[in-house]
């Protein structure tokens, strides 16, 4: 009985040993197979978003065009199509952007800050069920923008708070520097100048070092504009700090208003004579940025320390030419409180002038102004001691965080029943992966079948039917007159040209002997065709040869395909073409020269053919593809096009000047 007990326990536990290891093989499988069916699915899926980014930039760049054709409504109906598309479409970087774009035409075209305020809303959700942080960052600082549009400035700075905790939260520097700058002007704005001191101070903390984005510049600067007028030597301080590195009559913004407040200042301080040639010496009447006064109020707050110092320098006339500028310019700009005071020193002006009437008519309109002004400082008021508030909840809250800490400690000792629930996740967990293994071969299989179709549609624009046509209509010609050897020759060419172009249609770039190769097959191919009314010589450095890099594929062969049949058609001479390829740094140059009959006498034949579509299509392919590459490289893209003349003006040919890119990799532009 003890032996056939053995027995049993021996046959127990050999059972036990092989279904875990069945078991286990089991998951390793359903594991490995969710990986693979995963890595199939991202990397069709990364060709679906490349075809959705260029559909939505083509969607756009129609849209900008009808905006700048003032066609407004044409305009929101492709946003609102767009829009669409981008509430099914998932969430990234690209769609984040698009979707902004969506939202500035309605805020900053329309103004319609409750359409522009839902497109946020609706992109903010997105974010946070997709956990991205930095877009409610960015979106939360963005309601705050147009919520301080509408005098709204409680909203505003709560979504300044917001957009702030979560730039510390993540460490993003350059962002809380900005938020901090945008808050500042805020408390300036609504009167509370300490509160928006603090913040600029703050924002010195987070500006990286060696400050290459010049940030100090700009924060010294709204510091010299925070303090009350009965502090001018802080102005004067901070104006000074700011103008380190500025020219006099600098171009940069930043200087001009540091210099217009370093002027204000000594105005301040009873100097007028000093405050006029601190203007005039240093940004000047016609200063690029007194063009744009909507941008900013650098021209009204330039040419109101101009009024003002020429009234006390007992220069009236010039002191009322000036003020009447920067009257008009706060009109514009909506400026009342500012608006204001010009118009007192207006009045006071005509006042001196003997111009009573005047005075008294800009009396009367600083009263209906003073109304308006009225309600703003109400909602400013009330904006400030909710300021007030939110500091000290914010303080409070703080406190509360350190006992909730202590707490959260205490209790992570008591979590020994997560232990018991071991056992359930991991029965969860491999329902998931079943699930999830199941659910992306499903649409593996659906992003296949669209790839398929997609790559269909490619080979079939990488090759001109027309130019099939031709070269197979002189295949055919040398079989017919037994020209064995030419045929032979001829069918040789065309089947390498076929193979590499097959072999590469599914690339966006290739290595630079395979594109010569492909370029020589095809120019001989025309020759043999054109009967030898051309003939072409390649001029390769040696250097290109043995590096072979990878360069973008299908832009030098439109342009050799445009010199043969364009500056080759009607020529009277025998057509000469000269391609050359030199390495210049981490690009190559590509120059294709031809001697045929010019660009203008080419427009002339082209205006009455009817068979150049192909070749219109394939130039916009090739500006189309160079644009996308100049977004991603380093080293920019570009095709310059020179018409080749005598002394006379006589047409000797086209220069074609190609600057490619060299490539690590498929995705990678060598830096």
């Amino acid at each position: 009985m003890k032996n056939r007990y053995e027995n049993i326990v021996d046959v127990t536990t050999v059972s036990m040993r092989y279904i875990a290891a069945q078991v286990f093989l089991f998951l390793l499988i359903v594991f490995n197979s969710y990986n693979y069916a995963q890595e199939l699915v991202d990397k069709e899926l990364k060709t679906e978003v490349s075809l959705q980014k260029q559909f939505l930039r083509r969607m756009f760049k129609k849209a900008d065009s009808l905006v700048t054709a003032k066609k407004i409504k044409e305009a929101q109906q492709v946003f609102d199509k767009a829009f669409n598309i981008l509430k099914i479409a998932p969430h990234n970087d690209s769609t984040l952007y698009y979707t902004r774009l969506v939202e500035e035409f309605y805020s900053e075209v329309l103004a319609d800050y409750d359409r522009a305020l839902y497109i946020i809303d609706f992109l903010d959700k997105k974010c946070v069920r997709n956990n991205d942080e930095m877009g409610q960052m960015l979106l939360a600082r963005r309601v705050a923008d147009l919520y301080n549009r509408q005098s709204q400035y409680i909203y505003s700075l709560r979504n300044l708070n917001k957009s702030l905790a979560l730039a510390e939260k993540n460490n993003y520097r350059a962002n809380a520097w900005n938020i901090l700058i945008g808050r500042g002007v805020l408390f300036s704005s609504i009167g509370d100048e300490d509160l928006a001191i603090r913040d600029y101070k703050k924002a010195l903390e987070y500006i990286e070092e060696g400050d290459p984005n010049n940030f100090k510049r700009h924060t010294y600067v709204n510091l010299s504009d925070v303090f009350p007028d009965t502090e001018p030597d802080s102005a004067i301080y901070y104006s000074r700090l700011a103008l380190r590195g500025c020219k006099q009559k600098s171009t940069n913004l930043i200087c001009a208003i540091a210099y217009n407040n370093l002027a204000w200042g000594y105005y301040l301080k009873k100097k007028p004579q000093k405050a006029k040639n601190i203007i005039l010496n240093n940004i000047g009447l016609e200063n690029k940025h007194n063009e744009h006064s909507f941008l900013h109020d650098l021209r009204p707050a330039m040419m109101h320390i101009l009024g003002v110092s020429e009234f006390d320098l007992g220069n009236y006339k010039a002191s009322l030419k000036y003020l009447k500028i920067a009257d008009q310019s706060y009109k514009d700009l909506a400026n009342i409180s500012d608006w204001v005071k010009v118009k007192e020193d207006l009045s006071k002006t005509h006042e001196v002038l003997g111009n009573l009437s005047e005075s008294i008519r800009i009396h009367k309109e600083i009263k209906n102004l003073e109304v308006s002004q009225f309600r703003i400082k109400i909602a400013k008021e009330i904006a400030r001691e909710e300021s007030k508030r939110m500091l000290v909840a914010q303080e409070d809250e703080i406190c509360g965080l350190e006992e909730k800490n202590d707490s959260i400690e205490q209790e992570v000792y008591n979590t020994r029943w997560l232990i018991y629930a071991l056992a359930f996740v991991l029965f969860a967990a491999l329902c998931v992966l079943v699930y999830l293994g199941y659910r992306s071969r499903i649409r593996y299989y659906q992003v296949n079948e669209q790839l398929v179709l997609t790559k269909l549609t490619s080979l079939r624009m990488s090759m001109n039917p027309h130019f099939l046509f031709n070269t197979f209509s002189t295949l055919q010609n040398f079989i017919l007159k037994k020209d064995n050897r030419s045929a032979n020759e001829y069918m040789t060419e065309l089947s390498g040209l076929i193979r590499n172009v097959l072999n590469t249609s599914d690339s966006v770039y290739i290595d630079f002997v395979t594109e010569l190769q492909i370029l020589k097959s095809y120019v001989n191919l025309q020759k043999g065709r054109f009967r030898g009314e051309f003939d072409a010589v390649f001029t390769v450095d040696p250097k290109l040869r043995k590096l072979n890099p990878k360069i973008p594929s299908m832009i030098i062969q439109p342009v050799i395909e445009n010199a043969i049949l364009h500056g080759f058609s009607n020529i009277k001479k025998e057509g000469e073409l000269m391609i050359s390829f030199v390495l210049e740094g981490d690009t190559v140059c590509c120059v294709v020269k031809d001697n045929g009959i010019g660009r203008a006498a080419s427009a002339a034949i082209k205006a009455t053919a009817t068979k150049n579509s192909h070749l219109s299509i394939a130039t916009k392919n090739t500006n189309e593809r160079l644009a996308i590459l100049n977004k991603t490289a380093k080293e920019k893209s570009s095709i310059e096009i020179n018409d080749l003349q005598d002394a006379l003006g006589a047409a000797l040919g086209t220069e074609v000047v190609i600057i490619l890119p060299i490539v690590q990799n498929d995705n990678t532009i060598a830096i």
